[in-house]
């Protein structure tokens, strides 16, 4: 009768398989690379455009809000009521443009810092679509201010 002879596993002395090693220092090095890539946002010449511009026009807007002497009590901020009586609204309620275009601008910020290093391209298109809202949104409240 023959011995069926035992495999013997190899003692190298690692505390852990070199899969794993591979593994941790894999996992710090796409933290460090995100890391970078977040930097790269901050650096982006189109985003801080977008931002010092957006800043520009919201504070455009409260400089013209602020002063203007005389505001009407009632202000039409609604345009596609047929009934004169329901575009009408109390004249606090123009505060409304610089601070859609504010949350506009913080969401835009948010959204494409977030999504910058994954889809660069995306989070580019984001804030120029903020920064035309933005504008948009400017040029209907200067039209707003001129009609009275």
């Amino acid at each position: 009768m023959k011995k069926e002879k035992k495999e013997k596993q190899l003692q190298f002395g690692l505390k852990s398989a070199p899969k794993n090693i591979y593994y941790k220092y894999k996992d710090q090095y796409e933290l460090w690379l995100a890391g970078l890539e977040t930097k790269k946002y901050i650096k982006d010449p189109l985003t801080w455009f977008s931002i010092i511009l957006s800043l520009s026009l919201i504070s455009t807007q409260i400089y013209i809000i602020e002063s203007k002497d005389k505001i009407p009590q009632q202000v039409p901020l609604f345009n596609y009521f047929l009934n004169p009586s329901k575009r009408l609204l109390p004249n606090e309620f123009i505060y409304l443009f610089p601070l859609g275009c504010l949350l506009i601008l913080f969401l835009t910020i948010f959204l494409s810092n977030r999504y910058y290093h994954k889809e660069r391209d995306l989070s580019k298109v984001i804030i120029i679509v903020t920064l035309l809202v933005n504008l948009s949104i400017c040029l209907v409240f200067l039209k707003l201010f001129l009609t009275f």
